[in-house]
């Protein structure tokens, strides 16, 4: 079985033609597996569809034309359109493709943990519809290799948003325990959002703050947490131990004044501030105030790229555990061909053997059960080392180019029943 991919990504297509091709719904989804069921050729797929790609997976024999056709159909988009963005991969190029969006390698932010648990609930999905069949294997070996991946480099190691930057820092700050932080966000704009969610996510008691209090309740009923008038901003600051700015204020909006006041309170527990905001919204001199750490958005983005770097240090190493996995699935794939012509010799020659001893049986019914049992076992041994050979040169051919022409007059030769197609 050799595994095809057709798909877009978010290099490859614009987030509206994704939008437009996108299968993340579950009546397209179940209409998609209905359609590929009914195909000849069919053996297996899996759809994995996310807001930054679409990917039908299938075995090759189900033509790509005919899934793009499927997928057209089904979003009402012409398939024309669909091949003129997608990228195709077929064979090992469909392996390495899996592996390495499995791995994060080809994903928005390297490295990235999300698309593998994204790829397995595709997977999920497919089982559900009873239409993995062929497929379980690459798949397989595809979450064995991204576990390595993650496992044995660095590649999703350390930051690279501005929002996990920020979690990151709190957390070595306060030596990761945001479970028992009070978290002040100020402002309620997509920066904010984002820094909120990945504090939420470290188990931050989080408020929210922000001018237009409407704006902040949309925020707190998305991602979690709780919003509190702007009115009470001073002393919301006084009250936290890590404080987010992230607005657009052209004036700074958390005074020195505020800080030097509260710092003394704290008894030596470390304040943090980190101002996403251009221009800044939290006072150059809250730094300069004893216990109190400030951070702004050059200070983040610096740690950001450095992190995005050492992720890049990683690709290739993270290649060379892919490249191993794909080629331990490519010999398991070659040994599951030559397995079922083994069987079917063995069983043959078995069973010649059985039928011969049964007609011996009823000509010589004299002999005694020892008799008996040493040609039963003679004949035994002698099959076994007859097959010897012819068995090596079997294992043999699944590593050879033309393995599968060999298996192919071995199995004209011996009249053997055609083995089914190994997954």
């Amino acid at each position: 079985m050799r595994l095809m991919v057709l798909g877009v990504n978010h290099v490859r297509a614009g987030v509206g033609l994704r939008g437009e091709l996108s299968l993340d719904h579950p009546p397209l989804l179940a209409e998609m597996y209905r359609r590929l069921h009914g195909e000849p050729g069919f053996s297996g797929a899996v759809v994995l569809s996310t807001c930054n790609r679409t990917e039908i997976y299938t075995a090759e024999g189900l033509p790509h034309e005919r899934v793009a056709r499927l997928w057209g159909e089904i979003v009402g988009v012409d398939p024309e359109r669909i091949q003129d963005a997608a990228y195709l991969y077929a064979g090992e190029a469909a392996v390495a493709h899996l592996f390495q969006v499995a791995a994060g390698l080809d994903a928005m932010v390297l490295g990235e943990t999300e698309i593998l648990g994204q790829i397995k609930d595709a997977y999920a999905a497919a089982q559900h519809f009873q239409a993995v069949g062929s497929l379980h294997r690459p798949f397989q070996a595809a979450f064995k290799a991204a576990k390595r991946a993650h496992r044995e480099t660095a590649i999703s190691e350390r930051a690279l948003t501005l929002g996990y930057a920020v979690r990151e820092l709190a957390q070595k700050v306060f030596g990761g325990e945001l479970p028992r932080r009070r978290v002040l966000v100020v402002g309620a704009g997509a920066m904010a959002a984002n820094a909120a969610r990945h504090l939420l996510d470290g188990g931050a008691d989080v408020t929210v703050v922000n001018r237009t209090a409407a704006r902040a309740d949309a925020l707190v009923a998305e991602w979690g947490g709780r919003s509190a008038p702007w009115s009470q901003l001073s002393e919301l600051v006084e009250a936290s131990d890590v404080v987010v700015a992230a607005t657009r204020s052209p004036v700074p909006l958390i005074p020195t004044k505020w800080v030097r006041a509260a710092a003394g309170a704290r008894r030596g527990v470390p304040w943090l501030f980190l101002d996403l905001s251009v221009p800044r919204s939290v006072a150059p001199g809250v730094g300069r105030v004893a216990g109190v750490l400030r951070y702004d958005l050059d200070d983040l983005e610096a740690v950001v790229q450095k992190n995005r770097a050492r992720r890049a240090g990683e690709v290739e190493a993270v290649q060379h555990i892919l490249q191993e996995e794909a080629a331990r699935l490519a010999q398991d794939w070659e040994m599951a061909a030559v397995g079922p012509v083994i069987r079917s010799l063995r069983d043959k020659a078995e069973h010649i053997r059985a039928d011969e001893l049964e007609a011996l049986w009823r000509r010589l019914p004299d002999l005694t059960a020892e008799e008996r049992a040493a040609v039963e076992q003679a004949t035994h041994l002698i099959l076994a080392k007859l097959l010897n050979d012819p068995m090596i040169s079997i294992r043999r051919w699944a590593t050879v180019p033309d393995g599968p022409r060999h298996l192919e007059t071995l199995a004209e030769l011996f009249r053997l029943d055609s083995p089914p197609e190994p997954d």
